[in-house]
């Protein structure tokens, strides 16, 4: 698809977010959890749109004090979703560079994620990536109940 570019999410795009959430089962966040990361400086919220302005794909981070070490910084990725519908044409990568992009501007040093450990595609997509399972967090997920494998990717 051309003409679909990545711009920051504000509240007006939450609906959005909830409705491609739902749509491709990631864990839920209601319209309040959107708004506190909105507030939240270290946060990054990226959107891909249409040419039409329409929202297709999202995906929320932080970057996070690095537990291991006062002095450097870590990134979380808490959700990314691509409309099923325009899933499999580059779309989640487009975001991930871009968050990928925040994340050396701000000198991170590590990313960290969790996934539900039968969603195989996002688990290549994050293997493609340079991510690495370093554990399992048993029944980390609800509706329905499983257990959530934790990745790590080395910047």
């Amino acid at each position: 698809m051309s003409g679909v570019r990545v711009r920051p999410i504000d509240s007006s795009h939450i609906g959005d977010l909830i409705r491609i959430a739902e749509e491709t089962n990631l864990n839920r966040w209601t319209a309040a959890h959107y708004v506190d990361e909105l507030k939240n400086e270290q946060a990054i919220m990226l959107r891909l749109e249409t040419a039409t302005n329409k929202t297709v794909a999202f995906i929320v981070g932080r970057i996070v004090p690095a537990v291991d070490d006062d002095l450097a910084v870590d990134a979380d990725i808490y959700n990314i979703g691509v409309e099923p519908r325009h899933q499999r044409r580059g779309f989640g990568q487009m975001l991930f560079d871009s968050l990928l992009d925040t994340c050396r501007e701000k000198h991170v040093r590590r990313i960290w994620l969790e996934v539900r450990e039968t969603n195989f595609p996002a688990i290549g997509f994050y293997e493609r990536n340079g991510f690495l399972a370093i554990t399992v967090r048993n029944d980390f997920y609800a509706n329905p109940r499983e257990n959530g494998v934790v990745m790590r990717c080395d910047l």
